[in-house]
């Protein structure tokens, strides 16, 4: 069976879902689930730029049809490949981090000199 490759650079794994309109309710016919990781740290202390899926093709279509993986895509997190590459290499080009993403020293660079106060829900 042909194979397609899906890199993501999201910060966590997702799940898209086709749904089927039975005569009442909804339900899943079929779902993906997309790995994210980017800007986390494993088990190996290792924080990849990207991530790498492989997915059977035929599912390729229940990705294009979900509005979320559209949306995901538009906004550049991720990207489906027939070939598999390097997923850090294909993440050179694509956003960098969503708004889940752990936040490092990089993130404070242009704070200048706003510092966050404590809040305490105690009364004075």
């Amino acid at each position: 069976m042909a194979k397609a490759y899906v890199y993501s650079t999201l910060a966590a794994d997702t799940t898209y879902k086709e749904w089927v309109k039975t005569s009442d309710l909804h339900i899943e016919a079929r779902s993906v689930t997309i790995k994210g990781g980017t800007g986390v740290a494993n088990d190996r202390i290792v924080t990849p730029l990207g991530v790498r899926t492989e997915i059977d093709a035929e599912l390729v279509e229940v990705l294009k049809a979900n509005e979320i993986f559209k949306l995901h895509q538009k906004n550049g997190f991720v990207v489906i490949e027939d070939v598999a590459e390097d997923p850090e290499k294909v993440a050179a080009d694509m956003t960098s981090a969503d708004n889940s993403a752990p936040l490092t020293e990089s993130s404070f660079e242009n704070a200048g000199d706003a510092v966050a106060k404590p809040t305490s829900s105690k009364k004075k």
